[in-house]
């Protein structure tokens, strides 16, 4: 055992003085601020709150973690998503540049947070020690901050277990003389402590707070997020009972919990006036939006590159794109009768494969020939244009080569035309996080918010955890049918049972939270991540041929597999990109051979002993403990 040697320092606005015994070295310097004063002034406590709100950043980051995913790919994302997606994880290369390692300091997934979380809880544990021991801050506003505080211990900790399982549970100052062998703990302890945070905070907050603020439904919200990771397959596992630092011990109750736990959430934050918004896009557009139950909220000035508004653009600012939509994204949006392509009586019209959808893909994803509006600046900040783009390949018919009497598209597969060429890499562009009311600059931030939880998520968690406890299917279909019902939305109304309502509920999560860094951790708790991330990427590819003979528009677009592979006009076919797809109790078999690929060095791959389930420990930290932090599963 070692012994810490380290002065806990608070803040550079909270700094430990000495103190002489007389004499004029006596007085407090007038541009220092004692610790008394922080703890006993409720401006300088709260400032010091507000500081602990940014423990985990928004994830509108160059390296979207959406790329590691099939929903994305961000071209330039080689030390931050590619190498993960790749299978490639290890407890080194997470490791950031800034800390000796190889991951990009700002192109951050945010996925490694050990670091960053652990200096935040030293000072929020800190915090609450010291105001507990006795601040004279009025009661209620000492309640108010303690509470705020309490559960940003419990959103930091539940950030840290969804990634890493059972972690180091530390909930006190250490002082000098500690000693200091930190061990991880089990993960149920880990949740039964966040639990305990989480009820601490429940006490000491009101319904309402400031906007950004938490409040007693925020925290409901989080108690409803993390029974449900708890509860989970990866987790919860039938097939591996026994708990300990990397699962809890199964029980089938979890999900009784969750159930619970999410109708309370529902129904306080019903109570508090919070509904379904009347469009899907006013989730990010809208400051007062009644679905967001809490929000990171951004300043519309300074130096704001890595914000959603620049980064993920439908038409490239200065050729920059950082996330857009994979092929496999594309094709799990139902046709507006609520039938995926694929499926017999669709409507699916190859010719226009893009019509007819859901309509939460036209406000997701920006689709060749479907416009958007963004405005712009032409020399003038207050002089802006409106216009419109199409996302196309122009082509003429002499960039094809001619066999016989059929044109066929020559090998638009390899990577240098794919990344080069292309006015995207995958052929889509993100639309979600767009406004087109605001201007794209790297001067301005065009994101004015970012949705950390809103009441669709409670419905979904709702749904998933009734369809599980059993019994209760009711529920389940009626708070699906509730987000399909929005009144921009308008999906059929669904009356599935069994395993064709767990396809529901997967795949509403998958269309109504796209982008918002749910489904990373979705495929993962469900433990399905080995089949969704070893599809290969994909994206789609349209053509629009002019010639003086002919002219016609090619959609090269994923298709049911045929074993004679007709030779229609310009496809190319790519053997052996076939995937058997279950949905609603029947197998398709889908056929990725006319898209484009070969975007990536190297191939998508989950590994097969499962280790990017959980993310490794960082190999520093398993150094810096001397043994005493065991690594997690599989990771050398």
């Amino acid at each position: 055992m070692k012994k810490i040697y380290s002065i806990l320092i608070l803040t550079a606005a909270a700094a430990l003085m000495c103190a002489c015994n007389d004499g004029y070295l006596d007085k407090t310097p007038l541009d220092k601020l004692t610790e008394d004063a922080v703890f006993n002034s409720v401006g300088l406590a709260e400032n010091h709150v507000n500081s602990m709100y940014s423990v985990l950043p928004d994830f509108l980051q160059e390296g979207n973690i959406g790329a590691i995913t099939d929903e994305g790919y961000f071209r330039y994302g080689g030390t931050s998503t590619r190498y993960i997606a790749a299978g490639t994880m290890d407890p080194d290369n997470i490791v950031y540049m800034q800390e000796g390692g190889a991951a990009h300091n700002n192109r951050t997934t945010v996925l490694n947070i050990w670091n960053r979380a652990y200096k935040y809880v030293r000072d929020m544990n800190y915090f609450i020690d010291k105001v507990e021991e006795g601040s004279q801050m009025d009661e209620a506003d000492k309640n108010r901050l303690l509470g705020e505080v309490y559960y940003l211990r419990a959103w930091t900790y539940t950030n840290m277990i969804e990634r890493y399982a059972g972690v180091p549970l530390i909930k006190h100052t250490y002082k000098m003389s500690d000693e200091f062998g930190v061990k991880r703990n089990d993960f149920d302890y880990c949740v039964d402590e966040i639990l305990k945070d989480l009820n601490k905070a429940d006490s000491l907050l009101g319904p309402t707070n400031g906007q950004g603020r938490a409040n007693r439904v925020v925290s409901k919200a989080l108690r409803s997020r993390l029974t449900l990771i708890a509860a989970s397959p990866l987790f919860n596992d039938p097939d591996n009972p026994t708990g300990g630092i990397f699962r809890g011990t199964y029980s089938k109750d979890k999900w009784t919990r969750a159930f619970n736990a999410t109708k309370d959430a529902i129904e306080i934050a019903e109570q508090q006036g919070y509904r379904l918004a009347d469009t899907y896009d006013e989730i990010w557009k809208d400051v007062n939006c009644p679905e967001n139950i809490w929000c990171k909220f951004f300043t519309p000035l300074g130096y704001t590159v890595h914000k959603g508004q620049l980064l993920y653009p439908p038409e490239h600012y200065s050729g920059w794109s950082s996330l857009e939509p994979t092929q496999a994204m594309v094709s799990d949006y139902e046709m507006k009768n609520g039938k995926k392509w694929f499926e017999e009586g669709s409507g699916y019209d190859p010719k226009h494969p893009y019509a007819n959808r859901d309509p939460r893909f036209y406000k997701t994803v920006a689709a060749p020939f479907y416009p958007f509006s963004y405005t712009k600046t032409d020399g003038s900040f207050n002089t802006v244009n409106l216009e419109t783009y199409l996302l196309y390949e122009k082509k003429t018919i002499d960039d094809f080569v001619k066999s016989g009497t059929v044109t066929k598209m020559p090998d638009y597969t390899k990577k240098p035309l794919d990344l080069g060429e292309y006015p995207s890499t995958m052929f889509y562009k993100l639309h979600k996080w767009h406004d087109p009311n605001v201007q794209i600059s790297e001067k301005e931030t065009g994101s004015v918010l970012y949705p950390w939880i809103r009441l669709a998520e409670l419905y979904l968690n709702y749904a998933e955890a009734a369809y599980m406890v059993g019994g209760k299917e009711d529920i389940a279909r009626e708070y699906i049918n509730k987000i399909r019902q929005r009144k921009d939305v308008m999906m059929p109304e669904i009356n599935d049972t069994g395993t064709n309502l767990w396809d529901r509920i997967v795949n509403e999560r998958r269309i109504e939270l796209a982008f918002e860094a749910f489904r990373y951790f979705d495929v993962r708790r469900w433990k399905v991540a080995d089949f969704y991330e070893n599809v290969d990427l994909y994206g789609g590819f349209v053509m629009l041929l002019q010639g003086t003979a002919k002219t016609d528009t090619v959609y090269r677009m994923p298709r049911i597999y045929d074993a004679a592979s007709p030779n229609n006009n310009y496809v190319f076919y790519n053997e052996g990109q076939t995937y058997d797809y279950t949905w609603l109790g029947k197998t398709y078999k889908i056929d990725y051979g006319d898209c484009a690929k070969g975007v990536m060095p190297s191939k998508k791959y989950f590994p097969e002993d499962g280790r990017n389930y959980l993310m490794p420990i960082p190999r520093p930290e398993i150094t810096k403990s001397e043994g005493s932090i065991e690594q997690n599963p599989f990771y050398k």
